[in-house]
């Protein structure tokens, strides 16, 4: 490499971003497309990928990280405290949901090759986010960490799935337990390599990986709560690791914006999760858009209603219900009386503009909640995306 150019700040960052792009689009584009045996394109050819990034970022020029090293070695500390207390809540939450095996092979070839795929991913890396972040983090801090957070969530997330993401109910389950998950632990790790460097990243991302990768025996948690714990824990290590560095001397005038401006993304990052579980029914309560005339007066379209998940035998005549329909869509009516078949109490429900009750009764089962409270024409602006974008309302 010209001496000239090795030395000029700029060139060396786009080399870096170049050869991440590079690695993923072979990984994702490429590679999937040669006539080669899949365990050569997966357990050979890609930690030769990793492997000469990481080299690359070795011969470049050296860096020193932000934390100094004073710093240095208590955030390394405070990575691996982080990383197992997290593997501990996701054992704990596996005592609370179910157990499975590992899908990976626990023969000493198979260990030995699992351990060369995600050795060579992780150092790589976490080399290349510790160089990029400590030459984007000295002025701004925050948004160099959330640029490298994202790109690096990218990196991890194969490319198939991020372009296969659709409104429905299957890519929200993926967002929560996996996508936001992966933002979360790779907005940590670039903090942690911007104080610490790639020691610090590895030591928190390495403990993760051997968890998933080499434990025999895996906590099968439900997609919430995984996703719970993997976005919250991060955000929570994120803000002590914020508060050591802004403990240290020279930081003392700087710590109320920092802690403010960080105290500011775990709100934001929270909410959002928590917005996302609301809508998708996760909490006891939900919102649903009325998109039908079926009830008028008492619900018009694009009413956005409030659904209560209630126990079926609290429910009386004069409730208004959402339930399932055989079709698999949902209705929103009045229960009018019950009755018994076959042993069974159903509902008979109406809806408020219609002459006749709804020819099928509804089962306790499909009782999806009572309505509790409505906010009018709220939902118009829903009803009028989904018909700009279907077609249809």
């Amino acid at each position: 490499m010209d001496i000239s150019l090795r030395d000029d700040p700029r060139y060396n960052r786009w080399l870096v971003f170049g050869l991440l792009a590079a690695i993923y689009c072979l990984i994702n584009l490429v590679l999937p497309r040669l006539p080669i045996d899949s365990f050569v394109r997966t357990y050979v050819i890609q930690p030769i990928l990793w492997g000469l990034l990481a080299w690359a970022i070795l011969v470049l020029p050296r860096y020193r990280s932000a934390g100094g090293l004073r710093l240095k070695s208590t955030i390394i500390r405070l990575a691996l405290m982080i990383g197992f207390f997290q593997v501990l809540l996701y054992v704990i939450g596996g005592l609370f949901s179910s157990f499975g095996k590992s899908p990976y092979s626990f023969a000493p070839t198979g260990i030995l090759t699992n351990l060369v795929f995600i050795g060579s991913m992780l150092v790589g890396m976490e080399l290349s986010r510790a160089w990029l972040i400590n030459r984007l983090g000295k002025k701004h801090t925050l948004l160099a960490v959330a640029f490298v957070a994202v790109l690096y969530t990218l990196l991890s997330l194969p490319l198939a799935r991020i372009t296969g993401l659709r409104p429905e109910l299957a890519s929200i389950t993926y967002v929560n337990s996996t996508v936001l998950p992966t933002l979360a632990e790779s907005m940590l790790a670039s903090f942690l390599a911007l104080l610490g460097g790639p020691l610090a990243a590895i030591a928190y991302r390495g403990i993760l990986q051997a968890f998933w990768w080499f434990c025999p025996i895996l906590p099968d948690l439900p997609w919430a709560f995984k996703g719970l714990i993997g976005v919250v824990v991060p955000i929570v290590g994120l803000l002590v690791a914020n508060t050591l560095r802004t403990s240290r001397p020279g930081h003392r005038q700087a710590r109320r914006a920092g802690e403010g401006s960080l105290a500011g993304w775990v709100v934001t990052t929270i909410v959002a999760v928590a917005i996302i579980w609301f809508a998708v029914g996760l909490f006891p309560v939900h919102p649903t858009t009325v998109i039908s005339g079926s009830m008028r007066p008492t619900l018009d379209v694009g009413d956005v209603i409030i659904v209560a998940k209630v126990p079926a035998d609290t429910i009386e005549p004069g409730d208004i219900i959402q339930f399932r329909e055989a079709e698999g869509i949902t209705t929103v009516h009045r229960v009018v009386e019950f009755q018994e078949i076959e042993g069974n109490m159903v509902f008979i429900t109406q809806g408020d503009a219609n002459r006749a009750p709804d020819p099928d009764p509804v089962l306790a089962a499909n009782v999806v909640g009572k309505v509790i409270f409505n906010i009018p024409k709220v939902g118009w602006a829903a009803i009028a995306v989904k018909e700009f974008f279907t077609g249809q309302a």
